[in-house]
């Protein structure tokens, strides 16, 4: 039996823990135990683990006191992986120690990460080589960090998977937010942050609807310039039913988006930039259309495109569903952290 402690901040609402609910739960239990250790609170989405075991360390950022709590548990655990996906928890499960570490390879390390090096960057490289692997979900950002001059054969490229989206009526979403019978909506499922492109979204909407759903930093910049700021939503799958289009116009190398993913699964097209890993996920000219990142006319003319024909929609969100169940799915993400944990163990050289 391989035991596998995943650590986290706190189970909050976005990618990195969707992931780790995906990998903890599916894991087959003849042959893994799995334990879930949050440093803070156990968080909102603690209620989706199911029977996989929780230990809430209750930390408040309070380094020094984090680093003795988890240190003990890990030294009385003694999980053969400790899995951790961001930055601050790789960081600190690197540097304790306990364990093979599997680290989660961090793409936005800074606002620019493409432009040079940061100092987050800086300290993810001084801890590399205590992790026995690093997994990236694009293979954009292996050869980033291999330009970076990181040892790229020992980042592992493992996709990000979706879960299958439950049937959806979108009843109710559009009248909720006054969409008329005909307009098309396009929605950006995205945090509010200036390099996730909202700003070009707007430059381009050209009569279109646009609703975004998510929060950050950048909603007061936003408000008031004509599209619906939602906040964060639980409801996204009637959210993508009511949608025409999906919009992600990224200004930075994103890695493998859960929002394309999730797009993808409800059947619905695609308009993202062409940048980081996106080509990855989104076939050009089948599953969606890709246009030169920061770019609002090349943007406008693929939404028009696509608001303009019902069956072109129709066609690529076939397509994108289709893709999304065949190299997307939850089964072949979790085989793939099975077969590299496995991996990992079975090279341990004998204590």
């Amino acid at each position: 039996m391989i035991d596998v402690a995943f650590v986290i901040g706190r189970l909050n609402i976005g990618g990195a823990e969707a992931e780790l609910l995906r990998i903890a739960r599916g894991l087959d239990r003849s042959r893994f135990r799995p334990v879930v250790i949050t440093l803070q609170d156990a968080g909102p989405l603690a209620g989706d683990l199911g029977s996989v075991e929780l230990i809430e360390l209750g930390r408040r950022k309070a380094w020094p006191g984090t680093w003795r709590a988890l240190s003990r548990l890990l030294a009385e655990r003694e999980p053969a992986i400790v899995q951790s996906f961001l930055f601050g928890e790789n960081i600190l499960c690197r540097a304790i120690g306990k364990g093979l570490v599997v680290s989660g390879l961090q793409g936005s390390l800074s606002d620019a990460c493409e432009t040079g090096p940061s100092l987050r960057l800086s300290v993810d490289r001084a801890t590399f080589d205590r992790a026995a692997a690093v997994v990236s979900n694009s293979a954009y950002y292996r050869a980033l960090y291999g330009s970076y001059g990181f040892d790229a054969s020992r980042i592992r490229v493992i996709p990000s998977a979706v879960t299958p989206m439950l049937p959806a009526s979108g009843e109710g979403v559009r009248a909720r937010y006054g969409i008329r019978d005909g307009e098309v909506l396009v929605t950006c499922l995205a945090r509010l942050v200036e390099r996730k492109g909202h700003d070009d979204l707007i430059r381009a909407q050209s009569g279109l609807r646009l609703l975004f759903v998510g929060d950050g930093p950048y909603r007061r910049r936003l408000e008031g310039r004509g599209a619906i700021l939602a906040g964060a939503r639980r409801d996204v799958p009637e959210i993508l039913a009511a949608s025409d289009i999906v919009a992600l116009p990224s200004r930075f190398g994103e890695g493998c988006p859960n929002a394309l993913l999730e797009a993808m699964a409800a059947g619905k097209p695609v308009v993202a930039a062409r940048t980081g890993g996106i080509p990855e996920v989104v076939i050009d000219g089948e599953t969606g259309i890709l246009v030169p990142p920061e770019d609002p006319g090349a943007l406008r003319d693929a939404l028009l495109r696509l608001a303009g024909d019902a069956a072109l929609r129709a066609r690529m969100g076939a397509a994108g569903r289709e893709r999304v169940a065949r190299e997307f799915s939850v089964p072949k993400l979790v085989q793939s952290y099975e077969a590299l944990y496995s991996e990992l163990t079975a090279s341990r050289p004998p204590i």
